[in-house]
């Protein structure tokens, strides 16, 4: 079997005087040898022994809890340090619990995964001031549960501790850093059906870093490890049994203070040839059934009150490992057997002296099947039981006897490497052949306890038979009694695609029902109308089935295509109706592409449910229209501006008919036809060459049937071949009776005009006043108008009061223009501008505002006043 052997202090003690009590001294030297023998080699002789390192998944608190260390891979519920509630949410005080849970007195390396209620959470990438969220316990967009990890090298107090979670009733002092102490800060959020109670935790962690000779080239090993520089330690060897058995045998110091382990143990005393070829041989790799991996690793809590010879038994149990003292150095045995250090045969042996022979085991003493317990990572670090091995051979043998051992291996959660120490261990438990000889002095050098040797044996039928040294003892002529037992290297085979049995891994933790999705969800375009049947908004009709149970509302979103940005969020009640167009006012813009989804929901929240997929909509480009925005007619009002820019462009020919008109009358005056005309003319006029400038002054007043026409023209005009510079002025008064009915009207015209080339510009005032017996209209109207190689543009306001005879009654001012800006004249920064429909100002003092929608500027701050709804995108 694989022995922990003595402490070598009592086995060199009883080697002084052993060899001279015969049988008594050998029998002695069998009970020497059996001490400290390591756990599974106790369960597989007979003497089971509680375990004391098994996983700790409940959290301790108190002053009693003593201090601890993880090493390797291993989990922990941890030790309660600190509680406080703190903090209010909406109308819940005291809505934030925050504890401080201990994981281990001694610094490690990572933490590598939490259980919360016994299931496996995830942690997000970014680490606030509060910790990692964690994304099983965010709903609705809101996190409920934050973890923050601290290593144990911190060198100050957690700010979130001291300022945050503190108040009157327990703070958290600035001085309290917890050197040495790795531990998590972990912060819940009281949340409806989130929290039965105060959650559980489970922390798995990679365990403190090791010093491992292997890595010191100082020390016969390669690397850069010293022990003097706790700082250079760290690596693959955290893990391996081996370096975790030689710093407890050379202790386990945290800065200049002792931990745990044995004290002023030195290096000489612990030789690293033989260290670093067991710690290789820990590393060496197996052929496993996920692909290579170390022959044999540990991991687990070592709290510092468990004796020191407790410990290494636990660890060296999951190496089938033994330590030998000889003359106050340790060398450590791991698995299978070394290469053997002497051979010798029968002549070798001294027949004067006793010879004792165990040939086999007694009943009591036999075993023929093994069942092992070990950590369970995959199932949230409980206790399993790994596939029993059982072997009806050796149950035949033993008379169809089954003879179980239990085992556990709290040092190893690694199942694999459980089920190679099984398949071992009971062969090797099968090794009974034990003898106790004495060999001639030649042989003293090399017999030394842990080491093997070869047996040629005719006596007993032995061809170069391997046997491993249990005990040793000088005899006072220097010949050496030893006390060996046989082994063999192939009890220590591996075939893991034949061998290894996949543990049958039961569902542990939290079991959440899967959320329920939305049934039959689906999204069209559509059109939102007013009363009158207008289509006045651009719209998304959603449709589900509404024949569900236990459903209080169906939830929507809907974001832009292109950048996936949500726009809005609603939900509606009447689940039975199937269907809801959604028509969010100036949110959906027309001919715009969007996308959809939507999910049940209830006000208890007690079930989860699923979003359905993003369903695309492009919707109708149905544009806001008059009727959303302007109280008057914008139908008449584009007429009436059409009306007013045509008769402003038609200036020309106005005035042209009215010279026409004027010409007639002088005509038919000449002709004696008209009933009554005066004509006074003045014209003026000088050319050179190309050059001309002339003046002409016509005033013309006439009479005819039921009217009276008097008229005003001046005309001034200078021109160079075709290209002419003209200004008109004409005033004209016009009063007329049709049928009894008066229309008085008086009008004014002054117009300026340049003309060069393929360029021109024409100003003009109008001015009209009418009357009639049941209205009146006045407009005065400005125009500014150019053309540029077929292009033309035009800036024009006109002010206009109108009276009707239905006691209509109104004044407005119109101004059509590409820009219109008002400034001060003296500090323009911030003017007030109107162009492309915008209206921009930089300052506005506003008593009362009517909007539909206000914005920030970069669209992430939305008051939708026409909807009733904020939203504010981050």
């Amino acid at each position: 079997m694989a022995l922990f052997t003595a402490i070598a202090s009592a086995v060199t003690a009883v080697g002084a005087w052993v060899g001279s009590l015969g049988i008594i001294g050998s029998a002695l030297l069998k009970t020497v040898v059996g001490i400290g023998i390591n756990l599974l080699a106790q369960s597989l002789a007979g003497k089971p022994k509680d375990p004391t390192f098994s996983i700790n998944t409940t959290i301790q608190g108190g002053g009693d809890v003593p201090r601890s260390i993880l090493l390797g891979k291993t989990a922990t519920a941890g030790s309660l340090v600190w509680v406080n509630t703190w903090g209010q949410d909406g109308d819940s005080k005291n809505a934030y619990l925050t504890q401080i849970i201990a994981l281990s007195d001694f610094p490690i390396k990572a933490l590598t995964g939490v259980w919360v209620n016994s299931e496996k959470v995830d942690l997000s990438g970014s680490n606030t001031g509060w910790g990692h969220s964690v994304a099983q316990y965010r709903k609705d967009g809101r996190d409920n549960l934050w973890i923050k990890f601290y290593d144990g090298t911190q060198t100050a107090a957690d700010t979130f501790l001291t300022g945050t979670c503190s108040n009157h009733q327990r703070q958290w002092s600035s001085n309290r850093v917890g050197r040495g102490v790795a531990y998590v800060i972990v912060t819940a959020l009281v949340a409806k059906n989130m929290f039965s109670g105060i959650p559980s935790f489970k922390f798995e962690v990679d365990g403190a870093r090791l010093y491992d000779i292997t890595k010191d080239s100082s020390a016969g090993g390669n690397g850069s490890q010293r022990w003097s520089d706790p700082s250079s330690w760290g690596g693959d060897g955290d893990h391996l049994p081996a370096v975790q058995a030689y710093n407890i045998l050379r202790e386990i110091r945290y800065g200049s203070k002792w931990l745990y382990g044995l004290q002023g143990v030195t290096a000489a005393r612990l030789p690293a040839a033989s260290w670093i070829k067991q710690i290789n041989k820990c590393r060496q790799q197996v052929q496993g059934a996920h692909g290579f991996e170390p022959m044999y690793r540990s991991g687990g809590e070592l709290p510092v009150d468990a004796p020191i010879a407790t410990a290494l038994e636990a660890i060296l149990t999951s190496c089938q490992g033994r330590i030998s003292e000889v003359g106050g150095t340790y060398a450590i045995h791991i698995g299978a057997p070394d290469t053997p250090v002497i051979d010798f045969t029968d002549d070798d042996i001294l027949s004067t002296e006793e010879q004792t022979f165990t040939p086999f085991f007694g009943l009591a003493d036999s075993v023929n099947g093994i069942s092992v317990t070990h950590p369970s990572p995959i199932n949230g670090w409980v206790t399993i039981t790994a596939p029993p091995l059982y072997r009806t051979d050796l149950e035949a043998r033993h008379g169809n006897r089954r003879l179980m051992s239990d085992v556990s291996l709290d040092f190893v959660p690694y199942p694999e490497q459980a089920q190679r120490l099984m398949k071992s261990a009971l062969l090797e438990a099968q090794r009974a052949r034990r003898h106790t000889l004495v060999l001639q002095p030649r042989f003293w050098a090399f017999c030394t306890p842990g080491e093997y040797v070869v047996w040629s044996s005719v006596r007993n039928g032995y061809q170069a038979k391997m046997f491993r040294i249990d005990g040793v003892s000088d005899k006072g002529n220097l010949d050496v009694l030893v006390d060996i037992t046989e082994v063999d290297p192939s009890d220590y085979a591996w075939d893991s695609s034949s061998e290894f049995r996949p543990p049958v891994d039961g569902a542990v933790g939290i079991i959440r029902p899967e959320p329920m999705p939305i049934i039959s969800f689906g999204a069209l375009k559509a059109v939102a109308q007013d009363s009158n049947g207008n289509n006045r908004r651009v719209g998304i009709q959603l449709f589900w089935d509404g024949a569900v149970n236990a459903v209080d509302y169906v939830q929507y979103e809907v974001r832009k295509t292109e950048t996936l940005e949500t726009i809005y969020i609603g939900r509606t009640e009447e689940v039975p109706r199937a269907s809801l167009i959604i028509a969010p006012g100036m949110l959906l813009l027309p001919n715009q592409s969007y996308q959809v989804r939507a999910r049940y929901g209830t006000y208890d929240g007690n079930t989860e449910f699923l979003w359905s997929d993003w369903i695309g909509v492009i919707t109708d480009d149905i544009r806001f229209g008059p009727l959303d925005i302007y109280a008057i007619n914008i139908e008449q009002l584009n007429k009436d501006i059409t009306d007013v820019l045509k008769g402003l462009g038609e200036t020309d020919r106005y005035v042209q008919e009215e010279l026409d008109r004027i010409g007639a009358l002088a005509a038919e005056q000449e002709a004696g036809n008209a009933d009554m005309f005066k004509l006074l003319r003045e014209e003026a006029a000088v050319t050179a060459g190309n050059l001309r400038a002339g003046y002409t002054r016509l005033v013309a007043v006439s009479i005819g049937e039921g009217s009276a026409i008097a008229t005003r023209i001046e005309t001034l005009e200078a021109k160079v071949d075709n290209d002419v510079a003209k200004a008109v002025s004409m005033l004209t008064s016009r009063i007329d009776t049709v049928d009894g009915l008066v229309t008085a009207q008086s009008e004014s015209i002054t117009q300026l005009t340049a003309d060069v080339g393929n360029f021109s510009a024409d100003g003009l005032i109008r001015i009209t006043s009418e009357a009639t017996s049941g209205s009146a209209l006045s407009r005065i109207a400005f125009s500014s108008f150019v053309e540029a190689m077929g292009q033309t543009a035009r800036a024009a306001m006109w002010l206009e009061a109108f009276a009707g005879a239905g006691g209509e009654l109104f004044s407005r001012m119109i101004m059509n223009t590409d820009q219109w800006i008002v400034t001060n004249g003296v500090d323009s920064v911030s003017p007030m501008t109107f162009i492309n429909g915008r209206l921009t100002l930089q300052v506005a003092s506003i008593g009362e505002v009517e909007s539909g929608l206000l914005r920030s500027p970069d669209g992430k701050f939305v008051i939708n006043l026409a909807e009733g709804y904020l939203r504010i995108s981050r």
